[in-house]
């Protein structure tokens, strides 16, 4: 993340109108937070790739060549996988209206394989604009 200050202090206002955060903007890895106020001081939109921190944060397993951790994967898939799914709620919606609600972010840039996919994230921007996010859920995750 440190590449985007040192290239936005050396070039002229205007060179960079916006930059692309893969895996930074997420549920469960927001390092970008203290960046953005930055960015926006310099005129800089921000693109947030990922917010399902690249299979991390779903019901499968993330492909095996996805660098991170053990520790944040298992902690990915105790929110996800068991604590989610014990109380009937969907962190895939969670995850999506938790990028979703931080408006500093332009753009989120999410992949899907299905129509049910495109449904299901359509349905939780929908439900974000006129229920909100459910907090509690939210708590929960961030917790684990």
């Amino acid at each position: 993340m440190g590449i985007f200050t040192y290239v936005l202090d050396r070039v002229p206002p205007g060179t960079v109108d916006v930059v692309l955060s893969y895996c930074h903007c997420g549920i469960n890895y927001s390092t970008s937070e203290d960046l953005v106020p930055y960015l926006r001081s310099k005129g800089v939109g921000v693109i947030s790739a990922s917010p399902l921190a690249m299979g991390l944060l779903t019901k499968n397993s993330p492909p095996k060549w996805r660098p991170t951790s053990p520790e944040l994967k298992a902690a990915c898939q105790a929110a996800a996988a068991a604590h989610c799914k014990k109380k009937g709620k969907n962190v895939l919606k969670t995850t999506m209206q938790f990028s979703l609600s931080n408006q500093d972010i332009l753009t989120i840039l999410v992949g899907m394989n299905s129509i049910k996919q495109v449904d299901e994230n359509v349905a939780a921007a929908a439900e974000l604009a006129t229920v909100g996010i459910d907090k509690e859920t939210l708590s929960e995750i961030e917790v684990i």
